[in-house]
């Protein structure tokens, strides 16, 4: 559904070059067509900055991905399930003082193979992806990606650069959500 080749299923995000420009919203309504449509369906929140996943189920965000990721829990333990069948959630969990290189891209390839073998689709949300190199490894790392730009929210031209940025880490750019939300 998401390629030409007609295979379904795979690991995917939602990137955008921006803060608010609606990549979070358009994950969410993703993975929920998907679980109701049949598929078992996972979300990761993996903006370790600023996770919204958590509120938008109205679930904890106290054990997540950072402890599967620093291997303090199994994951078995951090995934949860929904109010939507077929619909499965890791938050983000809290971010630890010592973050850096949390998100490396070997632990990255070894989560969303492990991921990959459970669910039929993985939908990852992540931070921005200028300035922010977590989106970069995530992103290189994943079968696909939708660029989400926010009509007029930003210039063009970081749209533009934040395509190159994902392109640049070998990320397979899907094509492009233009979210037109907030246009009054």
């Amino acid at each position: 559904m998401f390629t030409d080749s007609g295979k379904s299923g795979g690991a995917f995000a939602c990137l955008s070059g921006g803060v608010g420009e609606g990549k979070s919203t358009t994950l969410f309504n993703l993975a929920y067509i998907c679980a109701s449509m049949g598929d078992k369906v996972l979300i990761v929140d993996s903006d370790l900055r600023r996770p919204v996943q958590h509120t938008m189920l109205n679930m904890s965000n106290n054990f997540g991905l950072t402890n599967v990721l620093l291997r303090d829990v199994p994951i078995e333990e951090t995934i949860k399930a929904t109010d939507v069948p077929n619909l499965h959630f890791l938050p983000s969990g809290k971010l630890p003082r010592n973050s850096v290189g949390l998100l490396d891209n070997q632990r990255v390839k070894e989560l969303v193979k492990n991921l990959k073998a459970r669910y039929d689709y993985v939908f990852f949300d992540s931070p921005p992806v200028m300035g922010v190199s977590d989106a970069s490894i995530i992103a290189s790392e994943l079968d696909g990606v939708l660029l989400v730009v926010q009509y007029r929210k930003y210039p063009r031209a970081m749209s533009a650069r934040a395509k190159r940025l994902i392109e640049s880490v070998g990320g397979n750019i899907l094509g492009v959500v233009l979210n037109l939300s907030l246009i009054h």
